[in-house]
């Protein structure tokens, strides 16, 4: 995508993402004819949405639909694209915590944003253990998460942007469509590293963000009536972060340009490192005045911690990559690394 074309569509994103609307976002993101310019060009397009969802705190989830839409293609199912999905109370993909036992779906999870209203009948989509080691998809078709007593998660989890709700129920078997079979877990395999690196923009847009604001107090705050952004200190600790946040871009690009698994769960772990070492280092930056409420710095902290357990932390992710280089002997090659 052009340079000038690129900053259109970042400038029309941002107006989306922060203005107050009844509208779901799907709806406003058509009006921008938002399938055109991902047709033309996915990569861009969707980093530049999460990388601003993470960076302005937006509240509009635009990854479940992502999602749903990616499950609905690769099973040839159009009617999922329009479910919310639930995800594994552990957050991570390969730890699912919902199930099929006999006639009924045990549904234990974690909804990101607002589930279908009454009236639109698209259901809910969770990934379910269907038992052997088999994970299937469960379309618990016309329910909502009101439903299924949906109750939303600590309230100081709002102060990220972001609103998830805990989903616990019972539903009979019969109320479900299950999807169960390799094509299943092919799919939930393809929407997961979807969902890995647009995270992982997600939280690009995060450490960039905070990096700005921690440089531009640097340059304002004053002792011994020097700006403490001439510390040689500071300025170390903020080039690290730089050097990090640039690093996880780099391999994002790439996991947005090739689709592979192995790559997406790479950018996954390098993104979230570098956001929460971002943030540390932005913490000492700021020094006590980022300790307070009234400072904006904690809603991007508990804005990345959230990102970052979604799908797998970068913690949990660099033990991945570690046993499976350990298990191969080999290290897939990424872009130029």
């Amino acid at each position: 995508m052009e340079p000038e074309l690129l900053e259109m569509l970042r400038s029309s994103l941002t107006k989306v993402l922060t203005e107050r609307s009844s509208v779901a976002l799907d709806v406003r993101l058509a009006e921008l004819g938002w399938d055109d310019v991902v047709a033309d060009d996915a990569p861009s397009a969707l980093q530049a949405l999460f990388e601003i969802s993470g960076g302005t705190l937006s509240d509009a989830d635009p990854l479940s639909p992502l999602l749903a839409r990616s499950l609905a293609e690769s099973l040839g199912t159009p009617e999922l694209a329009a479910a919310s999905l639930v995800l594994p109370s552990s957050l991570h993909p390969d730890e699912l915590t919902s199930y099929v036992d006999g006639t009924s779906v045990v549904v234990s999870g974690v909804l990101l944003g607002p589930g279908p209203g009454p009236a639109a009948g698209s259901g809910l989509l969770v990934p379910v253990e269907c038992g052997e080691g088999r994970i299937g998809l469960a379309h618990l078709v016309g329910a909502t998460a009101a439903d299924l007593g949906a109750s939303h998660c600590a309230a100081v989890l709002e102060e990220s942007g972001q609103h998830p709700a805990r989903v616990e129920a019972v539903v009979a078997a019969t109320d479900a469509v299950i999807f169960d079979g390799p094509e299943a877990r092919a799919a939930w395999g393809t929407a997961v590293a979807l969902g890995r690196w647009t995270s992982a923009a997600e939280l690009i847009g995060i450490g960039t963000r905070v990096l700005a604001t921690a440089v531009a107090y640097a340059g304002e705050r004053k002792q011994y009536g020097r700006a403490i952004g001439s510390f040689q200190a500071l300025q170390h600790r903020i080039a690290s972060a730089h050097t990090l946040i640039v690093g996880a871009r780099h391999i994002v690009d790439e996991a947005a340009r090739r689709r592979d698994p192995w790559v997406a769960l790479v950018a996954k772990a390098a993104a979230g490192r570098a956001a929460e070492l971002t943030c540390t280092q932005a913490q000492q930056t700021y020094g006590a005045i980022g300790f307070t409420w009234e400072h904006e710095f904690h809603r991007y902290l508990r804005r990345s911690y959230l990102v970052d357990r979604r799908l797998g932390d970068w913690r949990t992710l660099e033990f991945e990559i570690g046993s499976r280089i350990q298990a191969t002997g080999r290290a897939p090659r990424i872009g130029v690394l």
